[in-house]
């Protein structure tokens, strides 16, 4: 049992390729790729790893990440898929598919409205099934070619049914702040999410997301992610804070 735990533990930290929808808030804003590029761009990640020990290690997923610009109109689309058992036990089981729509106005842009709605699903901290709709503005103080700053917030409904039959309808404040700096083929960027309850302040989720990203090719390039969640009101069982470190090549077109 211990030698599975240690493959799974590996596989999870050096092979699976994945994003910040490995915790409950999904990081968005890390997935808004080629910038002010007009058009139609996107990347897809596909992973599938197989260890046979003590116990059997299965790991597969995939995710797609679809941009289209066109003025001052943006839609994104996202999706994520990501599973890992050992010896018939889910280790890792989530996915999720998100749609935002964003439309820029203000000197330079720097202002724009966006409307999104995300439905998810995580067995391991029990979540059956969780879908999310909201709307709101961002802003943008700074935005350079070398560094970008932005912030947003937005009241958004959530309906939430877990594992254990129960059923939750909120209403969420959600606010972050994101940095992305650029240096040469260096990228790297730091979002921080903060989630209360309407009503009842002390029930919110924090979560932190840093990434270094650096290009191998022109197509290929390789990230390194830290994501830290804090949810002050989980089910009994699951852990409060959640700390990934993950690592993985990106395909772009």
């Amino acid at each position: 049992m211990i030698v599975a735990l240690r493959q799974v533990i590996w596989i999870i930290t050096f092979l699976v390729i994945s994003s910040a929808a490995k915790t409950q808030i999904v990081n968005v804003e890390g997935k808004r790729n080629a910038g002010n590029q007009q058009g139609l761009h996107g990347s897809l990640d596909l992973n599938f790893n197989f260890t046979r020990n003590l116990q059997d290690v299965l790991t597969y997923g995939g995710k797609t990440n679809l941009q289209y610009l066109y003025g001052h109109h943006r839609v994104l689309f996202l999706a994520d898929l990501s599973r890992v058992q050992a010896g018939g036990a889910d280790f890792v089981n989530q996915g999720f598919e998100h749609v935002r729509y964003n439309y820029s106005f203000g000197i330079k842009d720097r202002f724009a409205l966006e409307v999104f709605q995300q439905a998810q699903f995580n067995s391991v901290q029990l979540i059956g099934f969780r879908h999310l709709t909201g709307a709101g503005l961002r802003f943008s103080p700074i935005d350079q070619d070398s560094i970008k700053l932005w912030c947003g917030t937005l009241p958004m409904f959530e309906y939430e049914e877990l594992t254990t039959d129960a059923i939750e309808r909120n209403i969420r404040q959600s606010s972050y702040l994101l940095l992305f700096l650029t240096l040469k083929k260096f990228e790297f960027q730091s979002i921080t999410y903060y989630q209360p309850k309407w009503g009842d302040w002390s029930d919110y989720r924090l979560s932190t997301s840093n990434t270094l990203e650096f290009g191998i090719l022109k197509w290929l390039r390789y990230a390194l992610t830290m994501d830290l969640l804090y949810d002050s009101k989980v089910p009994e069982g699951v852990p409060a804070t959640v700390f990934t470190i993950k690592n993985g090549l990106r395909l772009e077109f």
